[in-house]
């Protein structure tokens, strides 16, 4: 065994080793021989077998026998009779009476009472039972037979163990896997092997369907059945110093032929400002000459709101009245609004003049930081103001290609005492890719309060461009200078959502036709593009906790949520809101971040109030870092992919280039072949034209000596007859035989 071991590789040596076996080389019946440990004083094998056996104590045990001769065997016997076994209590028994069909004549030969049957009436009766048979069986007997075997115990020599302990192989294994355990009891005195790695990596949660991961409803849906029922909601705003306060505005969803003959016609609109405690009447309804397309609280003072309007007027409210009413004198806010529950109609401040607004409606507006203030005359940034750190100023967009900058505190009257309010500084924008001034839909200020880049801003259009502009013009400029600075196309249709990063002032978020793209600044194009959606994207917003999640709303009344940190070639997770399509998104958080609601708007004029699970509002370890490299490296990509296309475009331009030389060569040697054969050509007509020429003399010279050769055959035809004649003459004189 031990030299079988050594040609073994050292993986079956570290098997355990089994325990030896002891063959008999003679394997027959031997006669049964005690063994016991020592003579004398061990116990018997036999006695130990028989310990194990079980035996019954009580040998008194009741047997009972039933017996019958063998003579009486199937015989009726007076006194004991015939064994057999049946139940006769059950036997149920018919008549059957005749039956005469008196449709049949009488049988007059078969006898009086017969009528038409051949058979007498006879009398029958049968006893159904069930057939018995008689069978017995015996089964056989096994019989019970004790056996045994005997066994002696594994017993090592002393000369074979140490024969074993010192063996070779044994020695060269152990000095094989000494080092390896050496190191391994190494690696674990330096590190913790018993400590919990996971533990670091924060909770392990996913997007699921589960009760604590799933988006739920927070309240009841807001809806009213006179001002909000069966219309849009265009542009959601949350009240920034109250705890569930949300306004919504609601525009009219008629059909454009109904739209198109209600023209010039007045036509109000209405802002509902909905708060939690009463979801059935709107705490106040602020009125509008028109419909609102857009609005937004001041962020420092909630008593201040600007919209604007399809008619492309500027307009705001002031509700700190309002706010006074809605308290009630007492002071508290929660009684007065639970048993007060008309409606308080609120009628705008101020509203900006037809003349001096946009020409068409207004599509995106937004109050200037605190620390920017625009100068009425040049757009360029002074000191503010104001006090409080309350902005005064703001600035709208429209599709007509301006951009308008509003002060509340600049005012005019006319001659009537009307007041007039018009903007204080204004630019128009044209577009760089197409004919015509810049179609604007979404606007997006820079955060930046100094340099260049605080009046910078981005704006999406209505054909899918996202431009960069300022709204300064810079100081050495020229007739060639323009207010906007760059513009890529990033969507086929329009854009209808611009909103900057509230982690990256970089990064950019576009949401237009089926996708929504992530831009960085400095590049041509989008860093990130999403996969196309199976519906049309109606709005968008990043999460205002997590950098990497971002929300987009669907025109079939759903909701994707994006996370980079799960997967990005597909929405992490879609909730459906509603039946109609998705219109307004917008964001409200608790300071303390126990609580994150986003409030969900659609084109049924239906108020909705999500509440954010755990998973989706708090951010997971290392996501800021994560979410920054991976838009590093998507922005190293299409950096890369711009040099590659630059450089691809000269190998195009110099290939051209040598492709027009090789075709102008081409051309050049062609021409020269023609030129050739041209004048090869003309040699050959000219060269057949001489021949023709040569032919011709050679013809007339030939008609010409057979002329002179006729004339001399006539001649000497005339000659050699009068030759003749005087030969025939001659010898007719000399009396010679004529010829």
């Amino acid at each position: 065994d031990a030299r079988h071991a050594e040609e073994e590789p050292a993986e079956e040596e570290e098997e355990e080793v089994r325990p030896r076996e002891i063959e008999d080389p003679d394997p027959v019946n031997r006669p049964w021989v005690e063994w016991t440990q020592e003579e004398g004083t061990g116990v018997k094998t036999s006695d130990e077998i028989e310990e194990f056996q079980t035996k019954d104590e009580d040998p008194v045990q009741l047997r009972f026998s039933m017996s019958r001769k063998r003579r009486l065997f199937r015989q009726n016997t007076p006194h004991v009779g015939i064994a057999r076994f049946f139940d006769a209590e059950s036997v149920e028994t018919e008549d059957f009476k005749p039956y005469r069909d008196p449709q049949f004549k009488e049988q007059v030969e078969m006898g009086p009472g017969v009528y038409g049957t051949r058979f007498l009436l006879r009398d029958k009766a049968s006893n159904c039972v069930p057939v018995t048979n008689e069978s017995s069986t015996q089964s056989e007997r096994f019989r019970l037979v004790n056996s045994m075997v005997q066994y002696y115990p594994i017993v090592s020599e002393p000369e074979e163990e140490e024969r074993e302990g010192i063996d070779q192989a044994v020695l060269e294994m152990l000095q094989r896997t000494l080092p390896g355990c050496h190191q391994a009891l190494l690696t674990n005195a330096t590190f913790k092997v018993f400590e919990d790695d996971l533990a670091s990596l924060g909770d392990e949660e996913t997007l699921g369907n589960t009760s604590d991961n799933a988006i739920r409803e927070y309240t009841s849906p807001f809806t009213d059945i006179n001002y909000s029922k069966n219309k849009t909601i265009s542009a959601i705003d949350w009240m920034p110093d109250a705890k569930g306060v949300v306004a919504v505005a609601c525009v009219d969803s008629a059909p454009l032929d109904e739209q198109v003959g209600s023209d010039g016609k007045v036509h109000a609109s209405h802002i509902l400002i909905w708060n939690f405690k009463d979801p059935i009447h709107p705490q106040m309804v602020l009125e509008a000459p028109s419909d609102v397309f857009c609005f937004r609280f001041n962020p420092k003072n909630s008593d201040l709101l600007c919209a604007g309007c399809a008619s492309g007027q500027v307009i705001y409210w002031e509700l700190s009245d309002a706010k006074q009413k809605a308290k009630g004198k007492s002071g508290n806010a929660e009684e007065d609004q639970e048993s007060n529950t008309e409606v308080q109609s609120i009628k705008y401040a101020l509203a900006s003049t037809i003349e001096g607004s946009h020409r068409r409606a207004v599509s995106n507006i937004c109050w200037l930081p605190p620390g920017k203030e625009v100068h009425a005359r040049t757009g360029t940034l002074v000191p503010p103001t104001t006090s409080g750190g309350v902005s005064q100023q703001m600035v709208s967009l429209a599709p007509d290609g301006m951009l308008l900058f509003w002060d509340l505190r600049v005012t005019k009257d006319d001659k009537n005492g009307a007041v007039l309010w018009t903007p204080i500084y204004r630019i128009l924008m044209n577009s760089l890719e197409f004919s015509g001034d810049l179609a604007g839909t979404q606007l997006c200020l820079n955060p930046a309060e100094e340099g260049e880049d605080a009046t910078k801003f981005h704006i999406g259009t209505e054909a899918g461009e996202l431009v960069e502009g300022s709204w300064t013009l810079p100081e050495d400029k020229d007739e060639a200078s323009t207010f906007i600075q760059k513009s890529n196309t990033s969507h086929f249709g329009s854009i209808v959502a611009v909103q900057r990063s509230p982690f990256f002032d970089d990064t950019i978020m576009t949401v237009g036709d089926w996708t929504f793209n992530l831009h960085r600044s400095g590049a041509s194009e989008p860093s990130v593009r999403s996969s196309f959606a199976p519906t049309y994207l109606t709005t968008g917003r990043f999460s205002p906790t997590r950098p990497g999640v971002t929300y987009t709303g669907r025109a079939d009344g759903s909701i994707d949520v994006w996370d980079l940190m799960d997967r990005s070639h597909e929405p992490s997770l879609v909730h459906n809101v509603g039946p109609a399509a998705v219109t307004a998104l917008e964001f409200w958080g608790d300071p303390g971040g126990n609580l994150q609601l986003l409030a969900v708007g659609d084109q049924q004029g239906t108020l909705h109030v999500l509440e954010i699970p755990r998973n989706l509002r708090r951010a997971i370890p290392l996501e800021l870092q994560s979410v920054e490299d991976l838009l590093n490296r998507e922005l190293s990509r299409v950096h890369y992919m711009e040099t590659r296309l630059k450089f691809r475009t000269q190998e195009l331009s110099v290939k051209e280039a040598e492709d027009e030389e090789l075709r102008a060569a081409a051309a050049e040697a062609a021409a020269k072949a023609a030129a050739a054969l041209q004048a090869a050509r003309e040699a050959a007509e000219a060269e057949a034209a001489a021949l023709a020429d040569d032919k011709a003399d050679v013809k007339e010279e030939e008609e010409e000596e057979q002329e002179g050769q006729a004339k001399l055959d006539k001649a000497d035809e005339a000659v050699e007859a009068t030759y003749r004649a005087l030969e025939a003459a001659y010898r007719e004189k000399v009396g010679m035989d004529p010829k």
